[in-house]
């Protein structure tokens, strides 16, 4: 019995494309060309639901290219079943019945609802989506995106019209949100009512959660300089009472991996009123005055830190409400460049910015005394002339500028969203607060950021899907706004600190941003534009780690987050066709990030990532969306097992949703059929299995994670998560890889063997695939058109029991290799028919690191078995086997298409969406070496060069023609372990005897 995945296989997945593949430059030439970069290249003609559809980029670079979505047409199969369960979602999504009345735009009005709440536009009364997309989630705005995709999708699949409704409802309402957000941002910043005059009102970050702007006011370095006593006094009136919220912070810059040594700020509230710190030696050396009097959030109170001689004294309303000894003053701070007011000092965790209103902040180069802090509370302009600092009434005019009233010239500058400083394209479900944080590096928490631009991802993305898919152009309109904005941030921002950002765990997240910006820089026709669009691109360089390590092929993988870097890759892969040969390095880091994955990483059903256990130099990690190490799959499982919960332990749908994406664009770079041959594990296998089989409105009903360690259960919905935003993706493109062509046109590629109608009108042939692939052993592909074409049709790996192709009903000569193309070069009249039977055959895979950990499959379909125990099922298979090692002697065939038994086991095939426990692995224990019912009582002994047994050798021989064969079989490989040490003599003559004896057993009936 063969394992299909053997070291060959192996080494077949890990070192694919050697040579990399031809330079040249996009279709139109480089993205300052006249044409728009990769845009100029249309592709194929259009299919029966395109007219004049904008054409998608094609490169140069490529060897094959993809078919649109509306040129191919799902026929019946497991796949269709499971798209039209998303399309039902799609359509029911949110609807209301008002008057009688259908509304099926309450699902749109569902997915605009933070939008329009951010923009200050009317939200329609719809309630919040939920899970992520909460009112104050900090990822809200990423499922509508997502929803977006599934809308054209779902149009270009099917030509429903509701579909194209409600996708152009969502456009128009982004573009509303896109317009508001934009006059807000060319309004000056505005003054509000105060204590007295006007105030400012700071926007901050309340109970932790990211709905404000992130607003502060700077003041001049060195403003409090020299000093050794001091005052600093305001009006405050907070919106939410928040802990470590400042009033001030002046001091000095740290770096990513420490606190900030020099600083004195006052905090708003901690424990039970404000608090004054001042430091020279980061928090442990911190000297604190705290207050017994807390502020009240909504109403005016009066502070005042007051420093005189070796005493602080803190001032609510006049009144002292705390004080104590202060050895330190802002001379030991020297000359502060950082001089805040509404925010703290990074690189504290969770930086808080303000949340209220600030007035009259003042401040004095001497300590007042409490009857002046009194006279200051009445009257602001009543004590102090003599010594003070510095004076901010807010009572000028609308605008940045923070003017100093004491007449010293220290005006400040107010940075936040109505800052002027905003470019107009700016759209988002929140505002700006996260960007400006993440530029902060600030570390992601539950009161910190969360992967701003990888939710802008997700809403640029299907705004550029709308565009591609459906014609929409004012979804071209607001995401080339979108991309305008992204400039207008990053190309200010150093690389050191872009580096620093998207090392951060999450928190730099970015999805596939570049790829996005790529994107827009190939089908831009202004070359200036498209130039920005290729600099914001690059800007999401991850070169502080990954990029360099993956361009060197230094597999730095372990413990870092699947889906935070491999959308990464495909945006590198955008970029190189941009120019190939000025950036072929980053096509060399796509393709060795490829190989560090599949199968180094790979469980069986194609996904990645998982827990894993502490090794020297490595802690446990209990995240299953991480890397795990290097080969380490029964390793991940095992702990895993043991640590977590049933219906989670590793395989994120997110992650492999990506991963086939990074694999169909490398494959179109470099047609290798593994490419595919991993493609159709993941999509027939993870991905098919990740929806659930029945309907739902409410929800997507896909899994986020799909574990494979021993008891895992799916988990279904997801309404607002990342795998539920990709799992609407996933089930509404299957048809997308179906079919490719050559970059020349002369070559049909068909890559799946899924039913399915192919119209290349350019070519005038229609290809007419019938399957229930699979759940069917064999597919039928009629070609409709004249003329020449050759066609390669993909001969799986797992195609070990042959693969014969008819045209016509004659035999076509030659021997088609697992894991090849095989070419059929003629010229086609309508109606020629291709029939290929391809059987299954049942296998297993081992897992790299122990031979006795497997998964078994049937074909190219993995079958789990379904019991609810947490622990590891034992199988042996062995002694069951006949002559031509069919593994059917031990497992036997149910009358359902891939459903089987073993060992009192269901094996039922992972596509199955149901949320059974099941075991995608178990433990092969084969002891003794057992021909049949003839035990030779020696030892099952394994090599250590390759963890074969000494059956496993045996058997890979399998089929054998008779007996003899059989015995001479297991008389070289008995030698060989006796010649290894592994067996005595005696051991050899046993096991040889045994086999000798077992004529009878081995006979195939």
């Amino acid at each position: 019995m063969k394992k299909d995945l053997s070291r060959r296989s192996v080494l077949r997945l890990g070192a694919l494309a050697a040579a990399a593949p031809a330079v040249g430059t996009m279709a139109a030439g480089t993205a300052g060309a006249a044409t728009g970069g990769a845009a100029a290249a249309a592709g194929a003609a259009a299919g029966p639901l395109e007219t004049s559809l904008p054409s998608l980029p094609v490169a140069d670079s490529w060897q094959v290219r993809p078919f649109t979505l509306s040129q191919v047409t799902l026929g019946d199969s497991v796949f269709k079943e499971k798209r039209n369960r998303l399309l039902n979602y799609a359509r029911e999504y949110g609807p209301s019945v008002v008057s009688g009345v259908r509304d099926d735009q309450r699902g749109p009005d569902r997915m605009l609802r933070s939008f329009r709440v951010t923009a200050g536009l009317d939200h329609k009364g719809v309630n919040p989506i939920g899970s992520w997309e909460s009112p104050d989630g900090n990822l809200r705005g990423h499922f509508s995106g997502h929803f977006l995709t599934l809308l054209a999708q779902s149009w270009a699949s099917t030509g429903e019209q509701i579909f194209k409704d409600k996708l152009d409802y969502m456009v128009n309402g982004l573009g509303e949100c896109q317009d508001a957000f934009a006059a807000q941002a060319a309004l000056p910043t505005p003054r509000v009512a105060g204590r007295s005059g006007t105030a400012i009102r700071f926007s901050g970050t309340p109970n932790g959660h990211i709905t404000g702007d992130a607003d502060f006011i700077k003041l001049p370095a060195g403003i409090v300089a020299g000093l050794t006593d001091f005052t600093v006094a305001a009006w405050v009136n907070l919106a939410v009472r928040d802990d470590n919220a400042r009033l001030f912070d002046f001091g000095h810059p740290g770096d990513a991996a420490s606190d900030t040594l020099s600083r004195m700020y006052l905090s708003v509230h901690n424990g039970s009123g404000p608090r004054f710190g001042i430091t020279t030696s980061g928090s442990a050396g911190e000297q604190r005055i705290e207050a017994t009097t807390a502020l009240t959030a909504g109403q005016w109170a009066h502070v005042a830190i007051v420093k005189s001689g070796g005493t602080g004294t803190i001032y609510v309303n006049g009144v002292a409400a705390g004080t104590g000894s202060l050895g330190l003053s802002p001379s030991d701070l020297g000359s502060t460049p950082d001089n805040w007011i509404g925010r703290a000092q990074y690189p504290q965790v969770n930086i808080k910015f303000l949340n209220g209103l600030v007035d009259d902040f003042q401040i004095f180069s001497r300590g007042l005394s409490g009857e002046e802090i009194t006279a200051v509370v009445a009257d602001a302009a009543s004590a102090g002339s003599d010594s003070r600092v510095a004076w901010y009434r807010f009572d000028e005019a609308p605008g940045p500028t923070i003017t100093d009233s004491s007449g010293n010239g220290r005006h400040g500058e107010f940075f936040g969203a109505t800052d002027g400083r905003r470019h107009p394209g700016f759209l988002s479900a929140y505002t700006e607060a996260q960007f400006i944080r993440l530029e902060e590096f600030t570390t992601y928490s539950g009161t910190g950021i969360w992967a701003p631009y990888y939710t802008l991802h997700k809403i640029m993305r299907g705004l550029i899907d709308a565009h591609h898919l459906t014609g929409n152009e004012r979804a071209l309109e607001i995401v080339k706004k979108m991309g305008d904005w992204v400039h207008s941030r990053l190309s200010k921002v150093s690389r050191d600190r872009l580096n620093r950002m998207w090392s951060l765990h999450i928190a730099g997240e970015y999805g596939g941003s570049n790829e996005n910006l790529a994107h827009l820089a190939a089908i831009e026709t202004d070359p200036e534009r498209s130039a920005h669009y290729l600099v914001a691109a690059k800007a999401f360089d991850n070169r502080r780690t990954v990029l360099p390590a993956a361009i060197e092929d230094r597999d730095v993988l372990t413990g870092i987050h699947v889906n935070q870097h491999v959308p990464q890759f495909t945006g590198y892969l955008r970029i190189y066709e941009q120019d190939t040969a000025a950036n072929a390095e980053y096509y060399t880091a796509a393709q060795n990030f490829w190989n560090m994955i599949i199968p180094q990483r790979m469980f069986s059903h194609g996904s990645a990532g998982g827990q894993y256990g502490a090794a020297p130099g490595r802690p446990a990690n209990t995240n299953p969306e991480l890397f795990q190490p290097r080969g380490d799959i029964s390793e991940s499982l095992h702990y895993q097992s043991a640590t977590s919960g049933s219906s989670s332990g590793g395989g994120e749908t997110c992650s492999t949703y990506n991963l086939l994406k990074l694999t169909r664009n490398l494959y179109f770079h470099n047609p290798d059929p593994a490419f595919m041959d991993y493609y159709e594990r993941g999509l027939t296998n993870h991905i098919l299995g990740s929806r659930r089989d029945n309907d739902s409105a409410s929800d997507p009903q896909v899994t986020y994670f799909l574990p494979a360690h021993p008891g895992a259960t799916r988990g279904f919905g997801n309404n607002g998560t990342c795998c539920g935003g990709t799992g609407m993706e996933n089930h509404t493109k299957y048809q997308e890889t179906i079919y490719a062509q050559s970059a020349d046109g002369s070559t049909l590629y068909v890559n799946l063997y899924i039913a399915s109608t192919l119209t290349w009108a350019e070519k005038g042939f229609t290809v007419t695939q019938v399957t229930d692939f699979p759940r069917q052993e064999s597919t039928s592909i009629t070609v409709s058109g004249s003329g020449a074409l050759k066609v390669r049709l993909r001969v799986p790996f797992w195609a070990t029991r042959g693969f014969t192709i008819k045209v016509n009903g004659a035999a076509v000569a030659g021997t088609p290799e697992p894991g090849s193309y095989f070419d059929l070069d003629r010229t086609w009249s309508p109606g020629d028919r291709i029939d290929i039977a391809m059987p299954f055959s049942l296998r297993t895979e081992r897992a790299l690191d122990d031979p006795q950990v497997e998964s078994i499959f049937h074909g190219p379909v993995v079958l789990p078995a379904l019991n609810t125990q947490r622990t590891w099922r034992n199988f042996t298979f062995y002694p069951q086997l006949k002559l031509d090692g069919d593994l059917t002697a031990a497992v036997a065939h149910l009358e359902e298409p891939n459903f089987f038994s073993t060992h009192g086991h269901t094996l039922r095939p992972l596509y199955i969406g149901i949320n059974e426990a099941h075991h995608v692995y178990y433990k092969r224990v084969e002891p003794k070496v057992v021909f049949g019912a003839i035990d030779s009582g020696v030892s099952n002994e394994a090599r250590d060069d390759d963890g074969d047994s000494f059956l496993d050798k045996v058997w890979a021989a399998a089929p054998f023609k008779g007996h003899g064969e059989f015995v001479a079989r297991v008389e070289a490989v008995a030698s060989d372990f006796q010649a290894a040490g592994l067996f005595t003599r005696r051991e050899r003559q046993n096991v040889i005897v045994a086999a000798s004896k077992a004529q009878s057993e081995l006979r195939v009936e």
